[in-house]
């Protein structure tokens, strides 16, 4: 049924929640995880000043999500799974996409950040962003749903 996962990350926890399931559809189907992360500089917002970003701090940045993807598939591969990493730069949403497509994968599995009223109206939401305009299957891990599961094990 599938062949290619697509996790994408952002080098946090929240976003690692939606490593199971994906590790769990992989297992069924004998597919192929690529774990993802977009790398963009800190002055993206403002496209006037993204000229005096140093391309060495775009790089640094990128041989650092290598190396921390490349961490978290070491773990997968030692449990067996299949696992490639890929760092892009640019936009998060747009990186997404864009690779979803050139490797034309057959799953999308992410992790939503649990943001809502206004700081999700200003930040935007990726996972929404991506679910909403591609057209394969995206599986949405959502972030409040760990915080009721981790409170639960802790009583």
């Amino acid at each position: 049924m599938f062949s290619k996962i697509l996790v994408p990350l952002d080098g946090s926890s929240l976003s690692e929640k939606a490593l199971d399931p994906a590790v769990e559809m992989a297992s069924k189907t004998d597919s192929e995880i690529i774990l993802l992360e977009a790398v963009q500089d800190s002055l993206a917002a403002v496209p006037e000043a993204r000229y005096h970003v140093p391309p060495k701090e775009i790089y640094r940045s990128a041989v650092m999500s290598m190396k921390y993807l490349q961490g978290i598939a070491t773990r997968l591969r030692m449990k067996g799974n299949r696992v490639r990493c890929h760092v892009q730069e640019g936009d998060p949403c747009s990186s997404i996409l864009a690779y979803a497509h050139h490797e034309d994968v057959d799953v999308i599995v992410m992790s939503t950040h649990g943001r809502s009223g206004i700081s999700r109206m200003v930040m935007g939401s990726v996972a929404s962003k991506v679910a909403i305009t591609t057209h394969r299957p995206v599986v949405l891990v959502k972030a409040h749903h760990f915080a009721v599961k981790e409170h639960e094990h802790a009583a």
